[in-house]
């Protein structure tokens, strides 16, 4: 019957649980103890030598900085701090590489040279440049200056000679930066008076020259003038405008008036000639003229009709009157218009004319001006020169005789707060804190140590390593055969769960069993166990599930499928002749090859003869046949496999079962090849049911342990069985070889 693999759920992949360290310490508790011996209480004792016969004292100083101690007057007369608040910090940062100033550490030396031993020779002020710790202490204005060594009365005369030469230099350089600028504002000032004297006598020159008193009425006058003209010229440009606008007026009026022969516009712009125009005798006498013919053409036109002769011929008069009007009108139009052109052309003329006369005088006004306005302009340049030089030369006069007060008042802003003293107590070692702090290490390297070990350690031996490494459900722990001093070393451990049910292993086998039977959601009617290699208790393992579930009242059948390696047969002590080969080649009946055993309800077919060919065999039809047949007849039906790892005679098999139960050694069998054999049958397609760590060792304080007492407390059982003390030891000394390998070879 083929069925799915069933999801088994990934382990934990992390760090190790408290439980895990607790049991890793335990184990590595020798490891621990030698760490904590070797570096704890010899690094102590270390510390106790080195605080007897060479302990390292410190010397201490205090220097302060004040930003505003030392005042110095700049040129201008204020007073002024010599170091701002807002520049303290990098000033004292600066201060603090100044002590470390190779100058100053050499005149230090230099002082205690022959009293001090500590640096001497080619590189001594190097080893004290670094040895010495200087260093600006934030949030204050102290420079914290030590230095440490084995001789204290050395250490205290070269930090006190550091910083007396410090300060000493720091006054020496003062002194010399207020001779500098002194000097080089006695050079200033002599330069200052040359410019002095050579600028008053250029001044004195041009005064008698140009007469500059006279020069100043003069360009006043020549300004006035000046003013009048360009205030004419002004007056000229603003006529010669209006009168070029009148003339360039009247020839557009008359050109339009040409051509469209229309002096409407014209006269509308010039009423003038209108009014000349009435006032002509000779065109009054047209227009009454024409008056009169009119009113009396009318009046005949009424009287006589428009055809009458008489009225033919006031309109030929008429018509011959107003004729003579226009041409009168256009000849004194004419005529008229000649005089206002003839006017406006010549006032535009004459204003042109006293433009350019205007223009001329201004620009002569104007040269004139300019004249005496550059030689003012230059006296005063000269004389402006001489007052600025006047003004530097007093300023730079004024400031060297306060730079030499100043240099004589001269108070450092830089003070030893506080020098070295002698010291009594050592500063290192720290035996209060380094002890502690060694003791702690060599636990943490003890704990680190045994850690690693056991990380290096792939091999299983606790369930929760199985469940974090190796990908399956654990479905039990068998414990060794030595953890239960109830039971003799020579146990038959295939049939401990009938012999001895009241052992520690026959409960670790039912509780197997309950684990495996709620491991699945489906019922499991056919089981194959196997395991990873040889050795790993498979057998041991089948065996006892069989009996443990044939005791619970179910018809179980144990198949033993191990063509490699048989001992189920001798094992139980019943016949090996008939088996699982005899009848998969149809040489014997199932009925003839199936064995009844002491145990009610338990059947074991052993596997008979052996076959030339295992895998093809345990994968035919016929074995497929034989496992559906015999789940109908049995309520379980346990196949005990071989190594799947070694062989590959579990491959067709494990497809063909309800589950596979995975046999794990603790101890014995590494991580990845647990890994290997899981990913084997899940390879198969075979639903995985969980793994049992078999033979899994206590620990001092461990879990087998507290068990063992916990279930025999529990169960009343009288106790573990006395033996003799040296057939105990004897029987533990032998216990590896004896359950590891036993000579049947299937545990």
């Amino acid at each position: 019957m083929s069925q799915q693999p069933m999801p088994v759920p990934t382990p934990p992949m992390g760090g190790l649980a408290p439980a895990d360290v607790w049991r890793i310490i335990k184990r590595r508790l020798w490891l621990i103890i030698a760490c904590f011996v070797v570096l704890g209480l010899g690094g102590s004792g270390g510390l106790v030598a080195w605080f007897v016969w060479a302990p390292l004292y410190t010397a201490e100083g205090i220097i302060e900085v004040e930003p505003g101690q030392a005042q110095m007057p700049v040129l201008t007369g204020a007073v002024q701090p010599e170091v701002p608040i807002g520049l303290l910090g990098p000033y004292i940062e600066a201060q603090v590489l100044a002590i470390r100033n190779y100058r100053v550490l050499q005149a230090a030396l230099k002082e205690l040279e022959g009293k001090q031993f500590a640096y001497t020779g080619g590189g001594d002020v190097r080893d004290l440049a670094e040895d010495l710790d200087a260093r600006y202490i934030p949030n204050t204005q102290n420079i914290y200056v030590a230095l440490r060594g084995w001789d204290r009365r050395e250490v205290t005369d070269i930090v006190t000679q550091v910083l007396t030469q410090y300060t000493a230099q720091l006054v020496e350089d003062r002194k010399q930066a207020d001779a500098d600028r002194q000097r080089e504002l006695r050079q200033e000032r002599d330069d200052l008076r040359n410019q002095l004297e050579a600028l008053g006598r250029r001044l004195a020159s041009l005064r008698d020259e140009s007469a500059i008193i006279v020069i100043d009425e003069r360009a006043s006058e020549q300004l006035a003038r000046l003013t009048t003209l360009a205030r004419q010229l002004a007056d000229a440009q603003y006529k010669l405008a209006e009168a070029k606008a009148a003339w360039d007026q009247f020839q557009k009026l008359r050109d339009q008036a040409e051509a469209g022969k229309d002096m409407t516009p014209v006269l509308m712009v010039y009423p003038k000639v209108m009014e000349d125009m009435r006032r002509d005798a000779g065109i009054n006498a047209a227009t009454e003229l024409v008056s009169r013919l009119a009113q009396d053409l009318q009046g005949l036109r009424a009287r006589f009709g428009p055809k009458n002769e008489i009225v033919l011929r006031t309109e030929t008069a008429l018509q011959t009157a107003q004729n003579e009007l226009q041409a009168k009108q256009s000849d004194i139009l004419g005529q008229l218009f000649q005089q206002t052109a003839a006017t406006l052309k010549s006032d535009y003329d004459r204003a042109r004319e006293a433009e350019a006369d205007l223009l001329s005088r201004v620009s002569e006004a104007r040269t004139a001006a300019l004249g005496v306005a550059k030689l003012t302009a230059d006296y005063r340049a000269r004389e402006q020169e001489y007052n600025r030089v006047q003004t530097l030369l007093n300023t730079v006069t004024d400031g060297l005789e306060r730079m030499r007060i100043a240099a004589a008042l001269f108070r450092p802003n830089i003070r030893v707060t506080r020098w070295p003293l002698l010291p009594i107590e050592p500063s290192e070692p720290r035996l209060h804190l380094y002890i502690p702090a060694v003791l702690v290490f060599s636990l943490m390297v003890g704990l680190g140590l045994g850690l690693l070990v056991e990380v290096a350690d792939t091999r299983l031996r606790t369930p929760s390593e199985v469940a974090r490494h190796v990908g399956a459900p654990l479905l039990g722990s068998i414990p060794d055969l030595s953890e239960d001093e109830r039971l003799a070393m020579d146990t038959n451990l295939v049939l401990v769960s009938q012999t001895v049910p009241h052992s520690l292993l026959a409960e670790a086998f039912r509780q197997t069993r309950t684990n495996m039977l709620f491991a699945s959601d489906r019922p499991v009617r056919s089981l194959l166990v196997t395991s990873p290699s040889p050795g790993d208790g498979k057998t041991t393992v089948a065996a006892n599930l069989a009996l443990t579930m044939a005791r619970g009242g179910n018809r179980v059948l144990l198949i033993e499928a191990n063509f490699r390696r048989p001992c189920l047969a001798r094992a139980l002590d019943i016949p090996e002749a008939l088996g699982l080969s005899n009848v998969l080649v149809g040489l014997a009946e199932f009925q003839d090859a199936v064995q009844a055993t002491k145990i009610q309800n338990l059947d074991v077919l052993v596997c008979g003869a052996l076959p030339p060919s295992p895998a093809e065999l345990l994968g035919s039809r016929a074995m497929r046949t034989l496992i559906q047949r015999e789940v109908e007849r049995y309520d379980q039906v346990i196949i005990d496999g071989a190594p799947i790892l070694v062989v590959a005679d579990n491959y067709l098999l494990a497809e063909a079962v309800d589950g596979v139960v995975m046999v794990l050694r603790a101890g014995g069998n590494t991580r990845g090849l647990a890994q290997r054999a899981v990913r084997q049958v899940r390879t198969f397609r075979a639903r995985l049911l969980g793994a049992v760590l078999n033979r899994v060792r206590a620990t001092k304080g461990g879990y087998f342990r507290q068990a063992y007492q916990a279930y025999y407390d529990y169960s009343g059982a009288a106790g573990p069985a006395a033996l003799p003390a040296t057939a105990r030891g004897a029987a533990r000394t032998s216990s590896s070889t004896a359950v590891a390998d036993p000579p049947q070879g299937g545990t």
